[in-house]
């Protein structure tokens, strides 16, 4: 597993003031708990929040080198649904925290190796505080793992089949992930076909735990994949989406099969986006296609719309099977707002947990949030961060479900042994 050198760590700072007034605890009270309740305490504490602490004391930094400190911290610290934006040279993600009504952002560097140690990586999925970067040279593509908070990044064995710009999946929990690369396969030096899918396994519980590439297996016919698009998982199943025609792949782990499923309103869709909405520690989440719908003729105006599917987790190779259910829909000023802004380039879109964020793609693009749980749409602050060339959210910028952690055990199947040098979130 690589690492970046030793550096001094950045301090925590609130991504925006607070005028609430902090309580004090005395100190005599504090110097008299059990020394296992105040680790307690500590492992319920957010990963931001015990970043900020970890500066108090030496006692509280070395908890970052404690195993059962690391696994309370996992079990217990509350779920953050942040979301990831990355862009191309920027060096850092921009953080977006959805939860406060007027959300805010922090900056977390990027733990890539430097471009002129060896190839360059673009940021390709994200699953559970673990971010997956992809080699951008055509070929065997290397994947890298990598934890921005710990600065842990450890690399795939070399993808068996040579690709040119592949669609790339990640699905990871606490003992275990699975990595997918679908598509553009090289069948000559200028040529490439949509023909078959890689998948990596690693299981703590199986033989060998660092894991190993499963048997390739065959897209649908006259499949085609945008690398941009990402994938969706949900019930031990990636999604997809496959244009000209709009089609809804769905590849079964546990099977190693492929099937198609029909969009609502294939025809009409625009920048259409696979997401899983909802999900967390004590829910399952669920597929969710969210799209625009043109079509000039509709008895509704344009908008945005989101559907969730419902049963279609067995759709047979010819597109059968899947309900598609319409759950959400952007108000019609909101929808003018965000057209403008779009200007027809089209989207990026992700989902964590009940909330959907929609980026029109371009320079200094503005952020819309959509909370379904509590059906409300709102934007978000301008991002204040710089990048090459501006500031606020670069062209080319890619957004991904991200939940900052402190542990992510799943990265030490492939090397355990490398060390952890924190870094921290700059607000």
């Amino acid at each position: 597993m690589m690492h970046q050198p030793p550096h001094h760590l950045p301090r925590l700072l609130p991504s925006s003031s607070s005028s609430s007034e902090t309580a004090e605890m005395d100190p005599r009270v504090w110097r008299r708990l059990p020394q296992p309740l105040v680790d307690r305490v500590l492992a319920c504490l957010p990963t931001p929040s015990f970043l900020r602490l970890r500066a108090a004391c030496r006692r509280f930094y070395s908890l970052l080198y404690s195993s059962p400190f690391l696994h309370s911290h996992l079990l217990l610290s509350p779920h953050l649904p942040f979301f990831a934006f990355a862009v191309p040279s920027a060096g850092h993600l921009s953080l977006l925290d959805p939860t406060r009504q007027a959300p805010s952002w922090s900056r977390l560097p990027l733990p890539l190796p430097a471009p002129g140690a060896g190839q360059a990586f673009s940021p390709a999925a994200a699953s559970a505080g673990l971010l997956a970067f992809l080699s951008d040279a055509s070929g065997h593509k290397t994947l890298l793992l990598a934890n921005p908070i710990t600065r842990l990044l450890a690399p795939l064995p070399l993808c068996p089949n040579a690709r040119l710009s592949p669609t790339v999946g990640l699905a990871a929990g606490p003992t275990s992930f699975i990595a997918v690369m679908a598509g553009d396969d090289l069948v000559s030096p200028f040529a490439v076909k949509n023909i078959s899918a890689d998948t990596f396994v690693a299981d703590a519980a199986s033989v060998p735990p660092s894991g190993f590439w499963a048997p390739s297996s065959l897209l649908p016919r006259l499949s085609s994949l945008d690398p941009r698009a990402g994938m969706a998982f949900a019930s031990g199943r990636f999604y997809c989406m496959s244009s000209s025609p709009f089609a809804v792949l769905v590849f079964d782990v546990a099977a190693n099969e492929w099937s198609k499923v029909q969009p609502p309103m294939r025809r009409f869709l625009r920048s259409p986006a696979l997401v899983e909405l909802g999900g967390g520690r004590e829910r399952e989440a669920r597929v969710a296609l969210v799209a625009a719908v043109e079509k000039s003729r509709l008895s509704v105006p344009r908008s945005v719309r989101v559907w969730t599917l419902r049963g279609g987790h067995h759709g047979g190779a010819a597109g059968g099977g899947g309900a598609w259910t319409e759950v959400a829909r952007m108000p019609p000023d909101v929808h003018a707002q965000f057209a403008a802004a779009e200007a027809g380039r089209g989207f990026e879109c992700a989902a964590h947990g009940d909330f959907v964020v929609l980026a029109p793609r371009g320079p200094a693009s503005p952020v819309l949030v959509f909370d379904s749980r509590h059906d409300e749409w709102r934007w978000a602050p301008p991002c204040p961060y710089p990048y090459v060339g501006g500031i606020g959210i670069g062209a080319g910028f890619r957004v991904f479900a991200y939940e900052p952690r402190l542990a992510t055990p799943a990265i030490g199947l492939l090397d355990a042994t490398a060390p952890a040098a924190l870094h921290g979130m700059q607000g």
